[in-house]
């Protein structure tokens, strides 16, 4: 049963109303009317008083009497905190005699963001863990990071990742700096079958080799007969020419 259900069996729900517990001819009467309305008026006060001071007794729903649970746990609030970030505070000291587990730890994460986006990634080898949380939906990193701090086990590290939901595409691009050339060798006893035509390549090229090989001879042990150009066409960054 929680405060509110606890409050709803004993106090009075419903506005005060004096002749509601009489007979219903009496409110006729205008001065008797008049005479219970005021009194109405005044129980109204005090119900609304007694439910605000039974209010103050329970940490989700103290407002004024907040004050009273720091002076208690010598917290000291921050400038500018709300009744959601001091009551994470309090609640948070009252129950330090809980046993740090996952589940307690990514609910203790949770206390500090809008949409229970929290999750802990354990590295129990390498002795630290991950914090993850929605970006958007923190309102206290400064409280988060206390609260770790303070019921996280001592030989333990931690690591915090603020992530982002992002509905759109994503382009990566890159520049290639390295490039890996694999060159075969062909074997020694291999030849080559007499060239009669030009060999012709049309086109544009950064890089172009040309070799010409002008005579009807044999080249050593290879037996090479070439009897044509090899002739490139198109526009060259770079040539190398060997003539034989």
């Amino acid at each position: 049963m929680n405060d509110d259900e606890l409050l709803f069996e004993w106090f009075r729900q419903n506005e005060a109303d004096i002749l509601r517990y009489l007979p219903y001819f009496l409110s006729k009467d205008s001065e008797l009317k008049t005479a219970a309305d005021a009194c109405s008026k005044e129980h109204e006060k005090i119900r609304l008083l007694i439910r605000d001071w039974f209010n103050q007794f329970f940490v989700d729903t103290a407002t004024w009497g907040l004050k009273y649970w720091e002076e208690f746990l010598d917290i000291t609030p921050q400038s500018g905190d709300n009744y959601t970030t001091r009551r994470n505070r309090i609640e948070i000291l009252l129950n330090s005699h809980d046993i740090s587990t996952k589940k307690f730890m990514t609910n203790l994460i949770n206390r500090f963001l809008t949409d229970n986006s929290g999750a802990i990634v354990e590295h129990n080898e390498k002795y630290y863990f991950d914090v993850y949380f929605n970006n958007d939906s923190i309102f206290d990193l400064e409280g988060l990071k206390k609260a770790i701090h303070l019921y996280k086990p001592s030989h333990l590290g931690v690591k915090y990742f603020a992530t982002r939901e992002i509905k759109s595409d994503i382009y990566v691009y890159g520049l290639v700096n390295e490039i890996n050339v694999i060159e075969v060798d062909a074997e020694s006893d291999y030849s080559i079958n007499p060239i009669d035509v030009p060999f012709v390549v049309y086109g544009l090229i950064n890089v172009a080799n040309q070799i010409n090989l002008d005579f009807d001879t044999s080249i050593g042990e290879r037996k090479t007969n070439v009897d044509g150009n090899a002739i490139f066409y198109g526009k060259a960054n770079s040539a190398n020419t060997i003539e034989i």
